[in-house]
């Protein structure tokens, strides 16, 4: 028996798509998006993931924070000066 995803797809005035299921019942394109780690190996694995770039890190956050206020100091340092 071939089992088809049967989401509703934007394409053919919304039909059900037709598309091969794979084994959670839906297509590749309507899986749905992934319910995280689930056994404990996995939850260390992906707590121990590198970062891509960290940009919204708390660390990075607060490096941010500190030097624009560092930069406000100085401006009204400079300011009081002329």
């Amino acid at each position: 028996m071939i089992r088809e995803c049967g989401a509703k797809a934007r394409t053919n005035n919304y039909q059900p798509c037709r598309r091969l299921a794979m084994a959670n019942g839906r297509c590749r394109l309507h899986g749905g998006m992934s319910t995280g780690p689930k056994t404990i190996e996995g939850k260390q694995k992906a707590i121990t993931a590198p970062l891509k770039h960290g940009f919204y890190s708390k660390k990075s956050i607060e490096e941010r924070q500190f030097l624009r206020q560092l930069i406000r100091n100085h401006e009204e340092q400079l300011s009081s000066l002329f």
